[in-house]
């Protein structure tokens, strides 16, 4: 007989179903959903030379429920990308290279989530985990047409939330 007590955890479920916990956010399969991108006034943009663009990005964030009573949600992370020359020293306008418009979503489950953890979740943490690959699809998008990659620096969806809670 030994002396010392023994734990388990069912490593089915990774040890998560010890009562009710902290709420998270699972994260299933991303994908584009919709994706357009559009070269403006080509052949005759590529005859300048290149420098790189200067970018104008919207950011947004949407979320739906799959089903009703369900846990299970769509979030969007919609970019939609502007790239321009910049303005010249003559008063010269910029030139507009490029637009570029993507929707790119992911499927998540909440667990343990109530009233004040499920916007959180789903409008800061869900974008959070889908930002690396939106922002992967668009560089590409952009190298594949001709332009140097746009490279989108890391996005507070926190201080975006805010920001939105604050307009309403």
């Amino acid at each position: 007989m030994s002396d010392h007590n023994e734990h388990t955890i069912d490593s089915v479920d990774g040890g998560m179903n010890m009562g009710r916990g902290n709420p998270t956010i699972l994260m299933g399969i991303q994908y584009s959903k919709t994706v357009t991108f559009q070269t403006v006034n080509a052949p005759a943009v590529y005859m300048r030379a290149q420098e790189r663009p200067h970018i104008a990005i919207a950011v947004d964030v949407r979320a739906h429920q799959l089903g009703e009573n369900q846990p299970n949600f769509e979030v969007e992370l919609v970019l939609q990308c502007r790239g321009q020359t910049a303005a010249g020293n003559n008063g010269e306008q910029p030139t507009p290279l490029f637009e570029a418009s993507l929707t790119y979503a992911g499927l998540f489950t909440l667990q343990n989530s109530t009233a004040e953890t499920f916007e959180p979740l789903l409008l800061i943490e869900a974008p959070r985990l889908l930002f690396p690959g939106a922002r992967h699809v668009l560089a590409t998008l952009s190298r594949e047409a001709g332009f140097l990659p746009v490279v989108i620096q890391q996005i507070d969806f926190a201080q975006l939330w805010r920001n939105r809670r604050a307009e309403v």
